[in-house]
């Protein structure tokens, strides 16, 4: 089984070693896709890999560490009226979901490639990009 989380950190659990736990006491894969985090708190956007009770108690362990935890369930979804093609989403696109397209000068959006890793959203000038959960 395989889920994406947001997770926010304050600033008591901002140093915890949760990836580690996550990994080393419950065997899980995890994949940060994201991570803004120092003393004060912050995000961090990760996939997690694994069996659904070992995922189930790897959250439980993040909740109880005062870490919160939203799953993305859908992904990330573009507001076409929205987005006015300006393109500042593209070089910031660590996998290239976003791009141009030559002939019409717009901008492209391949969701089977995003990762919901969310650096889009804070690039978008329109808001025309969000995180579904």
């Amino acid at each position: 089984m395989k889920t994406k989380l947001v997770l926010n950190f304050n600033p008591e659990s901002s140093n915890l070693p949760i990836t580690h736990h996550l990994i080393a006491e419950h065997g899980l894969l995890v994949n940060i896709l994201r991570a803004e985090i120092d003393e004060v708190g912050g995000k961090m956007v990760i996939e997690v890999s694994g069996k659904a009770d070992s995922i189930r108690k790897g959250i439980d362990y993040l909740k109880d560490a005062s870490v919160g935890v939203r799953p993305i369930k859908e992904g990330v979804r573009r507001d076409d009226e929205a987005c006015t093609h300006c393109g500042a989403c593209i070089s910031i696109c660590p996998t290239n979901a976003l791009s141009l397209d030559p002939k019409t000068r717009k901008v492209l959006f391949t969701e089977e490639k995003c990762v919901a890793c969310g650096v889009c959203i804070d690039a978008c000038p329109p808001r025309a990009m969000e995180i579904l959960i």
